[in-house]
């Protein structure tokens, strides 16, 4: 069973003029793989990520998510779907500026009925997990980039995902800061988290096991190691 399987899925936004984000999308992700998402802006790529993350629905075509059809849930199962098995890093992180690198980890299980010392100790093992342990207590003010990015990847995983999507996650760094946060994803990886990483970048994409290149709204081609 794919974890995550789209089947002819198309994405159009009414116009004038139409805007036609993906055509024909067929794309499969088991669990345990490692896939970068490959294109120019504009190519589409942050459509498929809404619509691989169940954060939107297809003009057309099927999403299946974990087995299950995603048209066929209310807004609330998909929401819960989101909370319990898919994890979100964007490139601007968007932490909250006046908490605590651990307050802001803890964050990401505030709406799952977590008890408030369960949220902080599970929070302090995220941030250990992505090599924050001596951070834990600074605000984003006092962090790098970098360790911006890793807190993000943190709060992603706190909820032990079966999924990371990743948009653009080293655009805003240098290139050995961004080098470490992919590490970091791969090290997820392989401790069997499926991450999908949407990147314009070859040298970022090359690193993963599956690349695939969209154009266009449609799928251009696929590596695979």
């Amino acid at each position: 069973m794919s974890l995550i399987e789209l089947s002819k899925v198309s994405k159009s936004y009414p116009g004038p003029p139409r805007v036609d984000a993906l055509i024909d999308v067929d794309l499969r992700a088991e669990g345990g793989d490692s896939v970068a998402v490959i294109g120019p802006s504009g190519s589409g790529k942050s459509t498929l990520l809404h619509i691989l993350g169940a954060l939107d629905r297809p003009s057309t075509g099927s999403v299946r998510i974990a087995d299950r059809d995603i048209s066929k849930l209310s807004d609330k199962q998909l929401s819960g779907l989101r909370a319990n098995l898919i994890g979100f890093v964007f490139q601007d992180f968007f932490l909250l500026a006046g908490t605590t690198a651990l307050e802001n980890v803890a964050q990401g299980l505030l709406y799952r009925g977590v008890a408030a010392r369960e949220r902080r100790e599970r929070a302090g093992h995220a941030l250990e997990t992505v090599g924050l342990a001596e951070r834990m207590d600074h605000l984003p003010s006092q962090l790098s980039g970098g360790e911006r990015q890793r807190v993000a990847i943190a709060r992603a995983i706190v909820g032990n995902p079966s999924v990371v999507f990743a948009d653009e996650p080293t655009g805003n760094l240098d290139t050995k800061t961004g080098s470490g946060i992919v590490d970091v994803l791969l090290n997820l990886n392989a401790a069997g988290t499926t991450v999908v990483v949407i990147t314009h970048d070859r040298e970022v994409a090359a690193r993963f096991d599956r690349e695939i290149s969209i154009r266009d709204g449609r799928i251009a081609g696929e590596r695979s190691s």
